[in-house]
């Protein structure tokens, strides 16, 4: 038995490892987070429990660590000083509803099922407001009550969190299964990890895979006390952490939601139109406009050059995928942009949308340096959802087929 499972594990590494050498989805560098820094984390705490004021901040005040306290207006009148003391020190005060809804299904709770996006709308306001007369401070983070992203019921069901997006520079969730990704990211939809009832000895190991892949780890807890309770963070478990951010060879920046929040928005603007990161595209005027940099390039040697905004290195094996959402059915006219050498032009290349196929061959630019761009044929676009792929129509052995910048799909309105 031990010698079949070792023979079975052998071949998962193989083929892993062909796959990982077949397969390249994006090239995305490290985030850039401070000092040097190889990841964040944030502690937060929701519902402003009895504890954090006290026992709680006076922890995390010892080790210089500022927290995210999700507070309701009427939790904070029960402690207003102790929780203006922990505005005074350096903590962030964030919004989490003015009642605290959620699902009826709790049977404590307002029920979001019986919410509109109006009456959400009012209550967030109100508790900023009420928050801000409190405590003086004005809301730039928001934690969803339970978790719960979604109001109403059956087909009238929706997600506020474009709502949240509007009024929040942050929306943290809860019970989430991963850190986040500075670079990937949902502003509004941050992933948050439970740390209750936790031992440091269990989040470690999070802590150094996020930390590997220079991610944002965002822990959430309640009550701040030593009790081992469902919804209590472990003082024991806080001083470890907190030992172990400060420590400098573990390379950690220990900082409240709302300020790793603004200098990831920050730092995204500087960088997201050099980064190739694939994603969904939506329609622009009357155009779509298939970019390089928001491409998946899948294969052993294509690469996405931003110098260039282009996909570059594209031998016979390697292709790009774009995903679209086209609103309206057709025929569309498409338009590639693009760069070649004369001495590479002339292969064939296709672009496939589920069953339809435009076939072409790649003309001469001038240089690698030099792009063009030209109308290359039609083809039909269902409305919904599109894979878009552009591949070598057959092989070619040496050499490269072309650099690719664009592909722009747009509506002929003379078939319409």
């Amino acid at each position: 038995m031990t010698n079949k499972i070792s023979f079975k594990q052998s071949i998962l590494v193989v083929c892993l490892i062909l796959m990982s050498s077949f397969i390249v989805f994006s090239q995305v560098p490290d985030f850039p987070w401070p000092d040097g820094k190889r990841m964040a984390i944030s502690l937060s705490f929701d519902d402003a429990r009895t504890t954090n004021p006290t026992e709680g901040v006076s922890l995390l005040n010892e080790y210089h660590v500022d927290a995210t306290f999700y507070v309701l207006p009427s939790r904070v009148e029960e402690n207003i000083e102790g929780w203006r003391h922990a505005v005074e020190t350096g903590h962030e005060m964030a919004n989490h509803s003015i009642h605290h809804p959620c699902s009826g299904n709790f049977g404590w709770a307002r029920p979001l099922e019986d919410y509109t996006m109006d009456r959400m709308r009012d209550e967030l306001m109100t508790a900023n407001k009420e928050i801000k007369r409190l405590l003086g401070v004005d809301m730039v983070s928001y934690a969803y009550p339970c978790g719960q992203i979604t109001i109403g019921r059956g087909e009238n069901s929706q997600s506020f969190i474009p709502l949240i997006s509007e009024l929040f520079l942050t929306g943290r969730e809860w019970l989430s299964e991963a850190p986040v990704d500075p670079w990937y990211c949902d502003m509004a939809a941050l992933t948050g990890m439970k740390m209750d009832n936790k031992d440091f000895e269990e989040i470690l190991p999070i802590i150094e895979a996020a930390s590997k892949k220079g991610q944002w780890l965002i822990l959430a807890g309640h009550e701040t006390e030593e009790a081992s309770k469902n919804h209590s963070t472990k003082l024991s478990f806080l001083r470890k952490l907190c030992e172990y951010a400060k420590d400098p060879k573990n390379g950690i920046w220990i900082a409240p939601v709302g300020t790793i929040g603004k200098y990831v928005v920050e730092k995204r603007a500087e960088h997201l139109d050099k980064i190739n990161i694939p994603q969904i595209t939506r329609k622009e005027s009357d155009n779509f406009i298939l970019k390089a940099i928001n491409g998946k390039g899948v294969g052993p040697n294509i690469k996405y050059m931003p110098e260039w905004e282009a996909f570059g290195w594209f031998m016979e094996d390697d292709r790009v995928e774009w995903d679209m959402e086209v609103e309206t059915s057709g025929v569309y006219n498409v338009y590639m942009e693009w760069s070649v050498d004369d001495k590479e032009a002339g292969k064939g290349y296709v672009i496939e949308v589920g069953n339809k196929r435009q076939v072409g061959k790649v003309e001469k630019s001038g240089s690698w340096e030099t792009f063009k761009k030209k109308l290359v044929g039609q083809i039909h676009l269902k409305s919904g959802y599109n894979r878009v792929v552009f591949k070598p129509e057959s092989k070619f052995g040496e050499g490269a087929l072309l650099d690719l910048k664009t592909l722009t799909f747009q509506l002929d309105t003379a078939d319409q």
